[in-house]
């Protein structure tokens, strides 16, 4: 049950609780059943009798209200002794439940605050209206923004509570009794959540889950409430596992035990989904979320907190996958609703206009950032509130916008506010005291470039110890914020550190279930489990010196620990790369060195970064003299809609050459350009949005008319792409030195025929995934490929009969491909459709389709990229001439989906795959021109290079169209 409704239900089921035999009286001589008090006795029945009526909106009434008010007044005139009666106090803590219950907060605490002091001296003959007083009362606190009051109030109740228990005895106790303690332990965890004390919250939402257990029984809806209610508390205490098993029982339950209409059902599917989200799994959480909303429009109506609720808690799983457009009108509905409900001041609408302050953020619109952020703070602090939780959202937002729109005064004095209430934030977390410290320097123009360095040390500690690498959305914009620190600095070493940073975690979201796969080595296992308790006394140790540079008190000896602690991590983390390279490559890489990533690059040739941040666009140009760092004049938004917009007009007979040119402007600036002098050759390591461009087709000048020497960057460079920036040098060339052989894989027989619609036109890996297994009616749809078959033969006619095996039609399979040793071979060619997936969703990841399986091998006939990870590969080349094997299946999409790396740690050369469905022969005709020329000597850019400008020059139908030519990308490194 949720927290109002179950509070109803308490308080209904309270109202007329005996006092039991044995309870020590505060006030010597005082009964409760005193035959001069009968008089307030009968009206205490009276609105009790009022308060406990069916109807709702009896209950909650005018009529009501004036019973409590009533049995209030005539009980101040009744002494007790010098005080008055008792129920004085009982019918002003029932007005202050009302009042809660209704959202009137303010009003709530003046009544329950003065109901308490009058029923104090009384407190062990009423003990159930005085632990529904401090209930409300440490709620009330809570919800206003005093929240360490509220959490040493409700911690005072639950004590009481506590020691009321064990002295009664269950016998002596109700169901309306554990249903009051479980409240109490519930608000309590609450509260300490919102402090951070996740471990001390879990203690207390596990008490509450046993009290209501009790009270109710394992089936009941509120009992199904506490249950995903602890599994949430065990999840912000790290503990995933047990989050997600107590998330799930709670949606079973409710599936199997709860009406549809009751607020568990749909508040169980939508926390399954928030952890789902949290735990990486977002577009799997979509689907709860969704159904959760759906149900609540239903059953409660769009003018319900419950409503609101979830469409505030869909934009907060929107956030991080970029959407912002999606995200944003749902947080401004959820605010629109929150205010109506709970007043202009509600402190929740405040969180959702902050948080829509995000998108405007993320969208280049500093001014109404600063509006939406000054109009949240102003919500929450009122004369009677401060809520700092506030503060730690919408700082970090609103110093960038004052900076953006010149406002430098007004941004060192958010800053400096920003760092002194983080200061005070009792066990403020290593993050929020880095990030602060590096607002105030930034604004304050001294000491940035280390405070930023210092900021990114603390981000690549935190992504080593998350276990799928994502970044939320704070630490994205504190990486914006070091970028633009670099970027001010001319700092490219700093700016490397950043962009390693975003660039690793797209590689471990993209790699969660291959890293997984290699962590069930039980040896690697215990060895990564070592590191992550080392990262975490380094995180400590880094908070403690955080907060003594901020008290200037032992700083030496802090900064000693720290490097201490720091050593023993390095040390253990470079054992691991030293022993596991390939685990550490697929959690995102080890940290670049500038040095070292120039001097890994060959003779003519440069490095260019280009990474999406948070609202901006960062570019790093490298060569063996030196390194630039740059932002793009558009925003990140603006960019992401250029790449949308160019790639939507991808088809055979569509290309947006404006949008091309304009993103070739934005990127090869002339101060890059002159970095890049020059170079023949080109890596380029994108991320986000910048994963699905083919850089190859940007013009060079502006393009009326296309034809075979229009100006495409692949006449000014050989390019090839890297997830990250590895260092040292290029795959070898071994293709000369040993026997060349060919295995080609692919044109495998359709699955069953299904009665669905046509296949999508893209082929988005969670579409081919039915409960944690691959759908065969799905893969039914996927059309066929009449040019493989010619295309995997034409080179294997390259490369003759003898040194050249085929796996076609039913023998392109799982169990073949398993059957036969894979290291003989030289180049591995698969052409069949390639699966990708955006993100990465429990089983559902990125696969190449192979023929369905035979009746008990356990194949599904997806070769998935945990699969290939798994295998041992001896190719120089591997050639994905798949649909869709390049980008995943949205412009945020983790790099090159997953699958390309995967065959990386099998231990292939080189990668040549596909951003788009292939021409059958334009894929052979660039396979086999591009392998003849590595073959040559070549080096493997150049080869893919010439063979492109070559298709082009063919002849062939539309060749010079880039939709033909350019969707090959050559993967190294």
């Amino acid at each position: 049950m949720g927290l109002l409704a179950g509070r109803i239900a308490v308080m209904l089921a309270l109202a007329t609780m005996p006092v039991l035999p044995g309870v020590a009286q505060t006030v010597p001589g005082f009964r409760v059943d005193d035959p001069r008090h009968a008089q307030l006795r009968a009206l205490d029945e009276k609105a009790t009798t009022l308060f406990e009526n069916d109807d709702f909106a009896q209950s909650m009434s005018q009529k009501t209200r004036d019973a409590w008010a009533a049995l209030h007044d005539k009980a101040m005139k009744v002494r007790v002794g010098n005080l008055p009666h008792p129920l004085a106090g009982v019918g002003l803590i029932k007005l202050g439940s009302m009042d809660q219950i209704e959202g009137k907060n303010p009003s709530a605490l003046t009544h329950v605050d003065k109901g308490l002091a009058l029923i104090a001296p009384f407190r062990d003959t009423y003990p159930i209206s005085w632990l529904e007083g401090m209930s409300v009362k440490g709620y009330v606190q809570s919800i206003i923004g005093d929240v360490t009051a509220g959490a040493e109030t409700l911690a005072q109740a639950s004590a009481y509570a506590d020691g009321y228990f064990a002295r009664v005895g269950p016998k002596a106790l109700s169901e309306a009794d554990y249903m009051l303690k479980s409240n109490i332990a519930f608000s309590h965890a609450q509260a300490l959540s919102r402090l951070g004390r996740y471990g001390e919250a879990v203690d207390a939402q596990r008490a509450s889950l046993e009290a209501r257990t009790t009270s109710l029984g394992p089936n009941h809806p509120d009992t199904v409430a506490a249950t995903y209610t602890y599994a949430q508390m065990l999840y912000r205490a790290a503990r995933l596992v047990e989050a997600e098993k107590y998330a799930r029982l709670a949606v079973n339950i409710a599936t199997d035990h709860v009406d549809r209409k009751h607020p568990s059902y749909h508040r169980s599917l939508e926390m399954l989904g928030l952890l789902l989200a949290r735990t990486g799994r977002r577009a799997e959480s979509l689907d709860y979320m969704e159904r959760s909303i759906a149900i609540k429009r239903e059953t409660v109506g769009t003018k319900s907190l419950f409503y609101h609720f979830g469409l505030y808690n869909m934009a907060g799983v929107l956030l991080p996958m970029e959407r912002y457009s999606d995200a944003e009108p749902l947080f401004l509905e959820a605010e629109r609703g929150f205010r109506a409900i709970e007043g202009d001041n509600s402190p929740q609408g405040a969180r959702a206009l902050a948080f829509a302050a995000v998108a405007s953020a993320a969208s280049g619109r500093p001014e109404e950032v600063i509006e939406r952020t000054r109009a949240a703070m102003d919500r929450v602090r009122t004369p009677t509130a401060s809520d700092r939780d506030m503060g730690q959202r919408v700082y970090p937002l609103l110093v960038p916008a004052l900076i953006a729109t010149s406002q430098p005064g007004a941004a060192r004095a958010a800053a400096a506010d920003y760092l002194r209430e983080t200061r005070q934030i009792d066990d403020a977390p290593a993050f929020a005291l880095a990030n602060a410290a590096m607002m105030a320097a930034w604004a304050q123009g001294d000491g940035a470039v280390a405070a930023a360095r210092q900021m990114a040390g603390l981000l690549r500690e935190s992504q080593s110890l998350d276990d799928d690498g994502d970044l939320n959305e704070d630490q994205r914009a504190a990486l914006d914020t070091i970028l633009k620190i670099a970027v001010q600095a001319n700092d490219p070493a700093l700016a490397l550190d950043a962009m390693a940073i975003l660039a690793g975690s797209r590689i471990a979201q993209a790699n969660r279930l291959v890293a997984e796969r290699l962590v069930a080595d039980p040896a690697l296992a215990a060895r990564v489990r070592t590191l992550q308790d080392k990262l975490k006394a380094l995180a400590k140790a880094d908070s403690a010196l955080l907060k003594a540079l901020a008290t200037d008190k032992d700083v030496d000896a802090a900064r000693a620990a720290r490097s201490a602690v720091e050593a023993i991590a390095e040390a253990e983390r470079a054992a691991i790369a030293r022993d596991y390279p390939r685990w550490i490559e697929a959690r995102g890489g080890i940290r670049p060195d500038l040095a070292t990533l120039r001097a890994g690059l060959a003779q003519d040739e440069a490095l260019l970064a280009v990474m999406p941040a948070f609202d901006g666009v960062y570019l790093l140009a490298v060569d063996a003299d030196g390194a630039t760092v740059e932002r793009t004049g558009l925003g990140r938004a603006a960019m992401v809609a250029l790449v949308d917009r160019l790639r939507g007009t991808m088809t055979p007979g569509g290309f947006d050459r404006t949008a091309a040119h304009d993103l070739y402007a934005q990127i090869f600036t002339p101060t890059i350009l002159a970095r890049l002098g020059k170079a023949k050759a080109l890596r380029i390591v994108p991320t986000g949005a910048f994963a699905s461009l083919p850089f190859a087709m940007l013009p060079q000048r502006p393009v009326v008319t296309i034809d075979r020497d229009t100006p495409w960057l692949i006449r000014r460079f050989a390019i090839e792409v890297q997830p990250g920036f590895a260092t040292g040098p290029a795959a070898p060339q071994r293709i000369a030195m040993r026997n060349q052989s060919f295995l080609g894989v692919g044109a495998p027989a359709p699955f069953a025929a299904g009665t669905r619609p046509a296949a999508p036109a893209l082929l988005a890996a969670n579409h081919y995934f039915r409960g944690g297994a691959a759908d065969a009616a799905a893969l039914s749809e996927l059309p066929s490929l009449p040019g493989s078959l010619a295309e995997l033969r034409a080179v294997a006619d390259r490369f003759g009969s003898d040194r050249a095996t085929l796996l076609v039609g039913a023998q392109a399979s799982e169990a073949a491909l398993r059957a036969q040793d894979l290291a003989p071979y030289s180049v591995i060619l698969f052409a069949t459709h390639g699966l990708v997936s955006g993100q990465m969703e429990g089983v559902t990841e990125p696969a190449l389709v192979l023929s369905p399986p035979s009746p008990g091998t356990g194949d599904d006939g997806l070769l998935t990229a945990s699969e290939v990870a798994a295998m041992r590969i001896g190719a120089d080349w591997v050639i994905l001439s798949a649909c869709n094997t390049a980008a995943g299946d949205s412009a945020q999409a983790p790099a090159y989906s997953g699958l390309a790396q995967a065959f990386r740690y099998a231990g292939a050369g080189s990668l040549l795959v596909s951003h788009w469905p292939v021409r059958d022969d334009a894929s052979a005709f660039v396979t086999l021109e591009t392998v003849k020329a590595a073959n040559r000597g070549t080096p493997r850019a150049v080869a893919l290079q010439k063979a492109m400008l070559k298709l082009m020059r063919s002849g062939r139908a539309d060749a010079a169209q880039p939709y033909i030519w350019a969707p090959f990308i050559l993967i190294g490194r």
